[in-house]
């Protein structure tokens, strides 16, 4: 009876020694630090991101043009004054659509500076099907393409969708239009900065006739682990086996199946490739409506990201970090997130570890930032020639703090676009 009682006891002792020392030989074995080996990866379920669709596609630029025809550029910290903006254009509708002029740059130049507008800019051109769901709007139109909506202060019944490719102009007669209540919202809650408009190489670009102050950031870096993405994206089901190699400066997971990850540990820099998604992209409501989605799915932070820019040639995306309503370079040689359709089943998507979550106090409150025509002669001077600059943009430098651990500094500058690049001006002057 004794023996009896002393055998499961000394059993699950010997069982228990036994696995200990397999894993210590399993954790003592170089190979398991340089070779392939499997995880089980579980599927995250959660979902917290409150970002909706209307807030990731809110238009990323605003001008306001007064009676008298001073055009000034409107920026804030604030989300709310864009989603003001865009709440009053909801209840809207059309009744009718015509075309006004196409191919006209003079009477398009024109028409960005009319008196008492206010203008709503994408970097790159929507479609009115596209429209109606980012702004819970029903606007019923011809699905065209436009990049700029130009609100009359003074005349609730239009609205002028703008197209710079192609110079095109078509006025929308309205009803039900409560945006001509939006003086109030422009009065003098935004931070504003003299502009006008002029083309570049036949581009459409946003001129500052004088050098001007703009406002300084810092935050506390926040960035995601990398077993987070795993548990994440690289599952199917429930549970998933997947393949992991560690190497020097990367680390790649595949499951063997639709999906890889690569972690770049050099640049905190994520390429997830999905090869069984069930793309939808014959419209481009259809493609934004696939990014946002798998934006969910991959759980990344979104609270100050916004859509940037597309490139329809290479069906690819691009989403950057936004503070005080001006972009955010130099967070990766792609921006926040960039997300390219191969085909109709699959997808790539490459995004940064790093988000910015705690602002905090900055060494300086503002720099000054040259004029549109200072730059342009600096770039001449350095042999950079006009007819290569395909754009210009004000933007923000990500760099980190040289004294403070875990904390960035957003300072203005000027970017150039050259060869479908995005450059730091003082790259190209020879300054770094």
């Amino acid at each position: 009876m004794k023996l009896r009682n002393l055998w499961l006891p000394t059993s699950l002792v010997i069982a228990i020694l036994i696995s200990l020392g397999l894993s210590g030989l399993m954790w003592t074995n170089p190979a398991h630090s340089n070779l392939s080996s499997r995880t089980k990866v579980t599927k995250n379920a959660d979902n917290s991101n409150n970002t909706t669709f209307q807030d990731i596609y809110l238009p990323s630029q605003f001008i306001s043009t007064s009676k008298s025809g001073k055009q000034e550029q409107l920026t804030d910290n604030r989300v709310n004054v864009a989603t003001d903006l865009r709440d009053r254009m909801s209840h809207f509708t059309a009744q009718d659509a015509k075309n006004i002029s196409h191919g006209n740059a003079k009477k398009y130049l024109n028409q960005l500076k009319r008196h008492d507008t206010v203008l709503l800019n994408y970097n790159s051109a929507i479609s009115v099907n596209f429209f109606r769901k980012a702004f819970k709007n029903q606007l019923k139109s011809p699905n065209q393409k436009f990049n700029r909506m130009q609100l009359l202060l003074n005349d609730p019944n239009h609205l002028y969708l703008l197209n710079d490719q192609g110079y095109r102009i078509v006025r929308v007669t309205l009803k039900n239009n409560r945006a001509g209540k939006l003086r109030h919202v422009i009065a003098d809650r935004m931070v504003k900065h003299p502009v006008s408009f002029r083309l570049l190489n036949n581009k459409v670009i946003l001129n500052y006739p004088n050098s001007f102050k703009v406002r300084t950031y810092s935050y506390q870096l926040t960035q995601q682990t990398q077993d987070y993405y795993a548990n994440r994206i690289m599952t199917t089901n429930a549970n998933s086996n997947v393949q992991v190699k560690r190497h020097k400066n990367s680390t790649d997971y595949d499951d063997h199946g639709f999906r890889h990850m690569n972690i770049d540990n050099a640049t905190d820099t994520v390429t997830f490739t999905d090869y069984n998604s069930q793309v939808k992209s014959s419209s481009f409501l259809q493609t934004m409506n696939h990014v946002y989605e798998q934006f969910i799915m991959v759980g990344m932070p979104l609270d100050n990201i916004r859509f940037y820019s597309y490139d329809p040639s290479t069906d690819t995306a691009v989403f950057r970090t936004y503070a005080g309503g001006l972009p955010v370079f130099d967070q990766s040689n792609f921006g926040a997130i960039q997300m390219r359709v191969l085909d109709q089943s699959s997808y790539r998507m490459r995004f940064s570890l790093d988000s910015l979550q705690v602002p905090i106090p900055p060494v300086q409150s503002s720099a000054t930032v040259m004029s549109t025509k200072d730059l342009l002669q600096h770039l001449k001077s350095a042999g950079v020639r006009q007819n290569k600059i395909q754009d210009i943009e004000l933007g923000y430098e990500w760099s980190r703090d040289k004294t403070l651990s875990k904390v960035v500094n957003l300072s203005p500058t000027w970017y150039v676009k050259i060869g479908n690049q995005w450059e730091n001006y003082r790259k190209l002057i020879g300054q770094e």
